[in-house]
């Protein structure tokens, strides 16, 4: 049965009354339906849009798909430390790579040292997930399409960790093996040379030992970087400190010379004596570690006083000599003479020497003689003379003239008591009326002798003298040689008086054979 049709109010509004005629007829009001307008709705999406968003989906799809597969695995055509790692997680790469480390040594050579480091030697060990972060970092999924292309080529750290300590030890026995037997380095210096006179610059020596810093830094180096092999250059030696180009060595050379050139002419009485010259200068040069250049002022003073007191002392030397009696005499011993003053010359040597300043001069002397006459006579023609061998005394005045002579009786030479050879002077104990008293050499408790004697006319300290002798009734001969003095020259009372009249403090005792 047909659905009666409904009854439309007569108050609707015109579009509703438009609504309510839609299937009334093809009429060409304005009661047709939207839908069967011939052309599209404002605001529609274009179909060329449509498919460029439904490609932009799929590309966007396939690229998270990438972000999200290539964030755990590695994308194709990835190298990690130089080797393939496509389509491997990080963490499995970390381990391969750690798991070298555990096999890892270092073997050093080169300069004579051979040493290999172990990584149980040393403790030598890397993490796994610092490595595998590091990995996985680097790898960057986000740019996958650019690193597939182009090869995402990794390097990392494999950040191995050691016991420094210990490779320090290894490193430190290893350089001391080599070092026992090696040369150590020497610096450029300054040294005489005597064809030239002067000091000049000897270069620098590299030598055989080994710097232990230097070693151990490069060794270092190399585990750190991975190496299997290191080999050492001479940058691993010890090094000089002081180069043949070091301006204060040319400094100390320059000054070292400036001494050098102080020639210094030694004279006596304004002649000639010795020259101080560049060879002997040159050992009083010190130069220290800092390359300061010194003087030695001792080494002068011990010069002086020594080499140079020898050479130039006529004290105790020996003389050759012919009396005013026509006798040829060789003596030595005592205490008449030149004695050198060596400190005094050695600071005016050493003033002039380091002032640079060439100069003569004046030896200075503690003692002085009548004339300078080395190995000669160097008294004056006023002496006595003493001959032992004739037991005869003789003194000659300022003239060479003789005005006084006895026979006497020196020490007796059977008990050692001979009386002393050498040239003397008579001393300031001279004086009359002494008393001598002797040693105790029989060990009875009291001097051997006490004896009185007018006239005392010492020569060798207070000990040994010309003396009257009243005990004596003969002088001469051999009378010495048995029944002689403890050491004095005795003589015959007149004779002592005489001579005592005549001798002064200062004169000169030439005692002879």
């Amino acid at each position: 049965m047909l659905a009666p049709k409904p009854i439309v109010p007569t108050h609707l509004s015109h579009d509703a009354s438009v609504g309510a005629h839609h299937h009334d007829g093809p009429s060409r009001s304005r009661k047709q339906s939207r839908g069967d307008r011939p052309h599209s709705r404002k605001g529609g999406i274009p179909k060329g849009a449509k498919v460029a968003l439904v490609c932009a989906g799929v590309v966007g799809g396939v690229y998270l798909g990438g972000v999200v597969a290539w964030s755990r695995v590695l994308m194709p055509n990835t190298t990690v430390n130089g080797e393939d790692a496509s389509l491997k997680t990080a963490q499995s790469v970390a381990e391969e790579k750690a798991s070298t480390v555990s096999n890892y040594s270092l073997a050093v050579s080169g300069e004579g040292l051979s040493l290999t480091v172990g990584a149980s030697d040393i403790d030598y060990a890397s993490g796994t997930e610092t490595i595998a972060q590091a990995i996985q970092s680097a790898s960057n999924a986000w740019l996958w399409p650019v690193k597939v292309a182009r090869g995402n080529n990794i390097t990392v750290s494999l950040s191995p960790s050691y016991d420094k300590d210990k490779l320090t030890a290894l490193v430190k026995a290893a350089v001391d093996k080599v070092n026992a037997s090696a040369t150590a380095p020497t610096n450029a210096t300054i040294a005489y040379d005597s064809s030239s006179k002067t000091y000049a610059i000897t270069a620098e020596q590299q030598g055989t030992a080994l710097d232990e810093s230097a070693v151990e830094k490069a060794v270092e180096a190399a585990i750190d970087s991975g190496q299997t092999t290191l080999e050492l250059g001479s940058d691993s030696l010890q090094q000089p400190t002081v180069t043949k180009d070091d301006e204060n060595l040319k400094t100390a050379a320059s000054t070292a010379n400036s001494y050098l050139a102080a020639t210094q002419t030694l004279t006596v009485n304004g002649s000639t004596a010795a020259t101080v010259d560049a060879d002997t200068i040159s050992k009083w040069v010190s130069v220290g570690d800092d390359l300061s250049v010194s003087l030695d002022t001792n080494a002068i003073t011990t010069w002086a006083t020594g080499d140079l007191s020898k050479q130039y002392d006529t004290v105790g030397t020996s003389r050759t000599y012919t009396t005013p009696y026509g006798k040829q005499v060789t003596v030595s011993g005592g205490t008449y003479g030149w004695v050198l003053d060596g400190s005094s010359l050695a600071q005016s040597l050493a003033a002039n020497i380091q002032a640079g300043k060439a100069a003569s001069v004046e030896i200075p002397w503690k003692t002085t003689a009548a004339t300078y006459n080395p190995g000669g006579a160097d008294w004056g023609s006023r002496y006595i003379d003493c001959d032992l061998s004739e037991q005869h005394v003789r003194m000659y005045d300022e003239s060479g003239n003789l005005i006084w002579e006895s026979d006497c009786v020196s020490g007796n030479t059977s008990k050692g008591h001979g009386t002393p050879e050498g040239v003397y002077t008579i001393d300031s104990y001279m004086g009359t009326n002494q008393t001598l008293i002797g040693e105790d050499e029989n060990g009875d408790g009291e001097p051997d002798y006490k004896s009185q004697v007018s006239y005392w006319m010492p020569f060798v300290g207070n000990m040994v003298a010309f003396h009257d002798a009243s005990w004596r009734s003969s002088f001469g001969g051999t009378i010495y040689q048995t029944d002689g003095s403890h050491g004095c020259v005795n003589l015959p009372s007149d004779a002592a008086k005489t001579l005592y009249s005549l001798v002064k403090v200062g004169d000169v005792v030439v005692v002879h054979s």
